[in-house]
């Protein structure tokens, strides 16, 4: 393995900066209200929605995105995208999470934008649904998740049906869809869905054959925002996170043509533990950049701040702290990149994936801790950045599978 960073991400990371100071640092010092220590109560209106003016910067972000050929880069280059590897994007994940919070999240579109799922999508649903989304025109979401069903996905209770109706019209050529059996039928509700207040439509996994817990047997659909029977339902208050991102959506009777099924009916579960895997990458690269930022913010405090006529920095209960946590970046850096470099190569990388995203979401929560104790009451306070990133680290250890699920894994491909 070549431990050197490959030069397309050193590429792309030098063009990211000078993305981020030209066309994302003016929006934030413009609307320093969705920065500052009132950030949550400014993002959202009383209904816990993204007021427009918020939603606007997204939106021009994502558009100066696509412009200069960041938006989708993991896609191939046949549908628009810039084909970079696995390995690559997760470099260029550390970089961005390398500095303090801010509007630079919108760059890649996150859970809205571009995903390799939807290359399944056929002819048609490639002019809907792929094109327009990878021109930053419009935005989806992935619903997999429900009240009662997290780590255990494939119990969901979500199901779609095919419309059994039959009737005989006096006018043959006045048969629908839903009389010849056309139609499925969804009915469920799904939780904690990031984007889903906005997505202009929704990748949903539903049962459409089989017991509870087979693998086989989930479908993914396609729906439409404004497709009769679908609702967003409440918007969650989510801990440290951006305000007004995730929220429930229902099914009712929510009816959708055999043209919405997104690859092979019964096939929707192995799409999404795959493109799961993928982010799990992305969760450890992400950690390890937000922890990087936050030891140089310690290690810099511990220079310049004095106790006792000595700076803080040369005492061992602090120094010894940082050596501590620059350690477990560089383990956890390794990690990621040899588990990306394997899914490259395509070998079979499912134990290093979750050994990264195991120890990456636990360094993200070690780092806001160990920022926090050097910076000591400062840290503790609103005007610095680390009380943020002390209260968003905590759900890298519950999204894209639990510590718990990660470990299963692990131990799973050990015996």
């Amino acid at each position: 393995m070549d431990f050197r960073e490959p030069s397309e991400a050193a590429q792309i990371n030098r063009a990211l900066d000078d993305f981020i100071d030209q066309e994302v640092a003016p929006l934030e010092n413009e609307h320093e209200q969705f920065l500052n220590e009132d950030y949550e109560k400014n993002i959202v209106d009383e209904n816990h929605r993204q007021v427009p003016e918020y939603r606007d910067i997204v939106e021009t972000i994502r558009q100066k995105s696509v412009e200069a050929g960041f938006y989708g880069m993991t896609m191939p280059e046949e549908v628009g995208g810039g084909d970079v590897d696995i390995l690559t994007r997760a470099i260029v994940g550390e970089h961005v999470s390398n500095r303090p919070p801010g509007f630079h999240s919108a760059i890649f579109g996150g859970a809205g934008g571009p995903t390799p799922i939807l290359l399944a999508c056929d002819g048609e649903q490639h002019e809907e649904y792929l094109e327009p989304l990878m021109n930053g025109e419009i935005t989806t979401c992935f619903a997999l998740t429900e009240p009662g069903h997290g780590s255990d996905a494939h119990y969901m209770d979500t199901s779609a049906e095919k419309d059994s109706v039959e009737q005989s019209p006096a006018d043959p050529s006045e048969t629908t869809a839903a009389e010849d059996g056309d139609e499925w039928v969804i009915n469920g509700q799904k939780v904690y869905i990031t984007n889903g207040p906005y997505a202009d439509f929704v990748m949903v996994f539903a049962r459409t054959s089989g017991e509870d817990g087979d693998l086989e047997g989930i479908t993914c659909f396609l729906v439409d925002a404004d497709n009769p029977g679908f609702e967003v339902g409440k918007i969650h208050r989510a801990m440290g996170m951006t305000p007004g991102t995730h929220s429930e959506l229902y099914f009712n009777d929510c009816r959708v043509g055999e043209e919405q099924v997104l690859g092979e009916v019964g096939r929707g579960f192995q799409s999404a533990m795959s493109w799961i895997g993928g982010g799990r990458i992305n969760i450890a690269a992400g950690s390890v950049g937000t922890a990087q930022h936050l030891l140089d913010m310690s290690v810099e405090y511990a220079r310049d701040r004095e106790t006792f006529d000595k700076p803080i920095g040369h005492r061992q209960g602090v120094s010894f702290q940082l050596a501590e946590l620059a350690t477990d970046i560089e383990q956890v850096r390794q990690l990621y990149r040899y588990a990306a470099w394997k899914m490259d190569n395509g070998e079979r990388a499912r134990k290093e994936e979750s050994m990264a995203k195991l120890r990456g979401a636990q360094l993200a929560n070690d780092a806001a801790d160990v920022a926090m104790q050097v910076h000591g009451g400062a840290g503790f306070m609103k005007e610095l950045p680390i009380e943020r990133n002390y209260r968003s680290a905590r759900v890298f250890r519950i999204f894209e599978g639990t510590d718990e699920i990660q470990k299963r894994t692990i131990a799973r491909e050990l015996i």
